[in-house]
């Protein structure tokens, strides 16, 4: 970490701002809603903070968190309490842009902005103004009635991977409960071993390491999973989570068996997660694997996310 990020974030740490450790997961529960159906949440911030490095205080019954991800700039999120609760955006950028200048930063930068949500951020008076999006960086969405459709061309590579599942004669699927969510590392583990690391340090992190924390946090009551075994063997899992009245996120998911992911997706969302209209399978971050399967799955929704910068 380079010594104006180190800096910076010793200085949070000294104003009361905390790490987003699994400690602090029930606390911040709270804020684990979308904002105008797209936002980062607290699962995630809590499962890659390895990666993130990110920080927190409550102030006012919002959540402000700052993110110190190496090669990028420090940039912050906004969450509040309530998904439909209106607030006023001036006091918060005027409290967060002193904040940045004691720390010593140039900039106020915030990140993951619904584009229904800009304009309030652009009449913010007494800085200037910077807005943009990096289309890396959009969100996917899937609208739950095409994501269980199999009809026509544009479904042909999700009904050919649940049309060869289908026809093994040993494939069963069973929930993921507190008891068994542990199995998840193994699948992975094996997963793994046929891939070369850098491919998901390509994407900032080890995904292991990442599952392991989304392990330790797992709960069937808040998270819905399941796993794909092959006769007796599992060969697949997917952990999701519903978190709002429309949207739900896929957070993990794998399969040792080809089509095996596109499977447990299927029958995630037509047996077990109903009462959702979105799925979120968030950015692609450039990775052209990634980018080729959440193009492939269904159709679906680029949801761009803002950035906006106020020089200080």
């Amino acid at each position: 970490m380079d010594d104006i990020r180190r800096k910076a974030r010793e200085f949070f740490i000294n104003e009361g701002f905390l790490p987003f450790e699994i400690s602090s997961y029930p606390l911040l529960q709270k804020y684990n809603h979308c904002s105008l159906l797209q936002e980062r949440n607290i699962t995630m911030f809590v499962t890659w903070q390895d990666t993130y490095l990110g920080l927190y205080k409550i102030i006012n019954d919002c959540l402000y968190s700052v993110f110190f991800i190496e090669g990028r700039d420090i940039y912050w999120t906004i969450h509040r309490p309530q998904e439909d609760e209106s607030y006023p955006l001036q006091p918060i950028i005027d409290s967060l842009c002193v904040i940045c200048k004691k720390a010593g930063l140039r900039s106020l930068q915030i990140k993951n902005i619904d584009k229904d949500l800009v304009a309030g951020y652009e009449a913010v008076q007494g800085y200037p103004v910077h807005i943009t999006y990096n289309i890396d960086n959009s969100e996917y969405s899937y609208t739950i009635k095409d994501l269980l459709s199999l009809a026509g061309p544009i479904n042909y590579y999700k009904r050919k991977r649940i049309n060869k599942i289908l026809a093994m004669q040993d494939i069963s699927i069973r929930p993921i409960t507190n008891d068994n969510v542990r199995l998840c590392l193994e699948i992975q583990k094996e997963w793994c071993s046929h891939q070369d690391c850098s491919y998901c340090s390509s994407f900032y992190g080890c995904e292991k390491q990442v599952l392991e924390v989304m392990l330790d946090i797992f709960d069937d009551k808040v998270h819905s999973g399941l796993f794909m075994y092959n006769g007796e063997k599992a060969d697949g899992y997917i952990i999701c989570e519903r978190i709002s009245k429309k949207l739900s996120f896929l957070y993990f998911g794998k399969s040792n068996v080809d089509g095996g992911l596109v499977y447990l997706i299927y029958i995630m969302y037509r047996d077990y997660i109903k009462d959702v209209e979105y799925m979120n399978l968030s950015e692609d971050m450039g990775h052209q694997g990634l980018r080729r399967f959440k193009k492939l799955l269904s159709p679906f929704e680029l949801w761009h996310k803002y950035i906006v910068n106020y020089r200080l």
